[in-house]
């Protein structure tokens, strides 16, 4: 999940995050939605047989504590308090009598669970699933909606620690992940695993390595959304909030799996520096490999559970998608005991859902004999097409005939690749990835942005805005009442607003010229002074008697970024102000 420092897994999900707001915004592909459904039944069918022989595995342990204490009871102590904090994460998400989840309905059934069931639908396609045709399927095409988990989760933005933002169910699931990092990184740094000084310096060489998956996998620290300090988001909202049903079911069960993970590469490491090396019981573990974007290179590693500068394995084979099996030398592609995908300099290719397969080949002499020892990848993740991203930083939509300011970019294609399609209103600003769109009407109260990757030629999904007319904005005063003393009223100054924060920084209103009347007495036009009385205004307002009115008519506004401001806009209302 994501945190303050971007790692390989972080950017993956960031990328994830953007996608999935400009899928949003289109109306998300339905066969997306299937395939993180697909993904996400494939990972709870893995993981519950991970989590099997793990206790299966503890249990081992446990009992080899009670029979062999001097060999196992040290080595126990640390597994048993992190598989302890490992179960009450993974209990909350699943059980169904939560007591901080409203009941909720899915299939005529009533749950109560944080982790929500798949919604279903008959098969009358026949889709096969492992081997048979079931009678209902995962009708994952529908769960497009996020309102189920926003509701679930949130109360309001996140402002800091004393405001989260959060249900008291978003604040429990937060403690439960936070109390399981904390654990299992207490547990690990403090432990003794033996009574053997020789086999407690392996054990303490290997902890750097778990400690660091660890805090990479559960990093819950808030995310910089923005160049400013203060332009935060938690970690929950950034990665829960706004997204489909079915993406945030996928990322806890994705989450479940790393914490099934976090035990595995436990147990095969103690088992190991007991029992010595055991390469039968290592398993091939993928680390931030699930999602990509097209065309873009292959990243993240593959874990074994041994965190030592020289265990490197003889020769890595891959075989990523359709492409051909690749060799490498396992010396060229491995560090501290994982396979840095990158360094495979592999290209993930097209959308849609891609299998890495393989194995880790290992060469030992056993009784004066080479023998073979092989260890299978087997591995899916997924691509997803390359969307633009264009967003307008002054304002949520796209006003008609001014100057609106866009950024626009498309994941994982530099900024000189960028080609703007449509419409030809667009051109490019002073910044990176900076557009401006200048008096744009649109077509029937729309604007449609296409864009190209001119290196690639892949055109994205058009990106649909509302083009809505400029609104008059409203004459303000300073002063908190209509009724002032006449000193208030000569040194006041009038502004011009939408009313709207966002349009007002964009647009940032000028007053251009007025015209004043005290009392009976027109005392002509007033221009050039930015919104203040000239001094010949005040002489006459300052002899102005109690009950006397002042009124600032025939207001004209302008901003550079309306006709570069020769265009004047007039408010909806004159000023009458009262002399007391």
């Amino acid at each position: 999940m994501a945190g303050g420092k971007e790692n390989a897994r972080q950017k993956m999900i960031n990328l994830m995050y953007l996608v999935f707001i400009a899928m949003l915004a289109l109306n998300m592909s339905k066969e997306v939605l299937m395939t993180f459904g697909e993904i996400d039944r494939e990972v709870v069918k893995s993981t519950k047989s991970l989590k099997e022989s793990n206790k299966a595995a503890i249990q081992v342990i446990k009992n080899s504590a009670k029979n062999d204490s001097l060999q196992w009871y040290i080595a126990y102590q640390p597994i048993s308090k992190i598989a302890e904090a490992a179960n009450e994460l993974t209990e909350f998400i699943n059980k169904n009598d939560n007591e901080l989840i409203i009941p909720y309905e899915v299939n005529d059934v009533t749950y109560q669970s944080f982790k929500r069931p798949i919604l279903e639908k008959d098969n009358s396609f026949g889709r096969t699933i492992d081997g048979s045709i079931p009678e209902m399927v995962g009708d994952y095409e529908v769960m497009d909606n996020s309102a189920a988990y926003d509701e679930m989760l949130f109360t309001g933005d996140y402002v800091n620690e004393d405001n989260t933002g959060y249900t008291a169910a978003a604040q429990e699931f937060v403690r439960l992940v936070n109390n399981f990092r904390d654990t299992a990184i207490e547990e690990i740094t403090k432990s003794d695993i033996s009574r053997d000084t020789t086999k407690n310096k392996i054990w303490n060489d290997s902890k750097s390595g778990l400690i660091r998956i660890i805090e990479q996998s559960f990093n819950t620290d808030v995310v910089k959304v923005g160049k400013a300090e203060d332009k935060i988001k938690s970690w929950l909202h950034f990665n829960f909030e706004g997204f489909p049903e079915i993406a945030s079911i996928t990322k806890l069960t994705l989450m479940e799996e790393d914490v099934e993970n976090v035990i595995q590469t436990m147990i095969s490491s103690i088992n190991e520096v007991i029992l010595g090396e055991n390469l039968t019981a290592l398993r091939a573990i993928p680390l931030n490999v699930n999602v990509f974007y097209e065309n873009s290179k292959l990243e993240g590693s593959i874990a074994l559970g041994k965190y030592d500068e020289t265990f490197v394995a003889s020769t890595v084979m891959i075989k990523n998608g359709n492409g051909p099996m690749k060799e490498y030398r396992a010396s060229d592609v491995m560090e501290n005991g994982e396979v840095v995908l990158e360094k495979l300099k592999l290209n993930v290719g097209s959308a849609g859902a891609k299998k890495l397969t393989g194995k880790i080949v290992f060469i030992r002499t056993e009784n004066g004999e080479d023998v073979r020892k092989e260890i299978p990848i087997d591995h899916e993740y997924f691509v997803n097409p390359p969307l633009a991203i264009v967003s307008n930083k002054d304002m949520n939509i796209v006003y008609e005939s001014i100057e609106n300011t866009l950024s626009i970019s498309m994941p994982g294609v530099s900024n000189e690749n960028i080609e703007i399609l449509s419409p030809p209103s667009i051109r490019k600003g002073k910044n990176t990835g900076e557009y401006i769109m200048v008096g744009e009407k649109g077509k029937n109260g729309k604007v449609r942005i296409k864009i190209k990757d001119k290196l690639s030629g892949i055109v994205s999904p058009d990106v649909v805005f509302d083009v809505v007319r400029l609104p008059k904005p409203l004459a303000i005063f300073s002063g908190t009442s209509s009724r002032l003393s006449a000193q208030q009223i000569a040194s006041g100054r009038l502004t011009g607003s939408f009313n709207n924060e966002r349009l007002d920084n964009g647009l940032k209103l000028n007053v251009a010229e007025f015209k004043v009347r005290v009392g009976l007495r027109n005392l002509g036009v007033v221009r050039n002074t930015g919104g203040s009385f000239n001094d010949r205004i005040k002489q006459q307002i300052l002899r102005a008697r109690r009950g006397e009115t002042v009124t600032v008519y025939d207001i004209k506004l302008n901003s550079a970024k309306i006709d570069n401001g020769t265009r004047f806009l007039n408010p909806q209302n004159d000023l009458v102000l009262t002399v007391r």
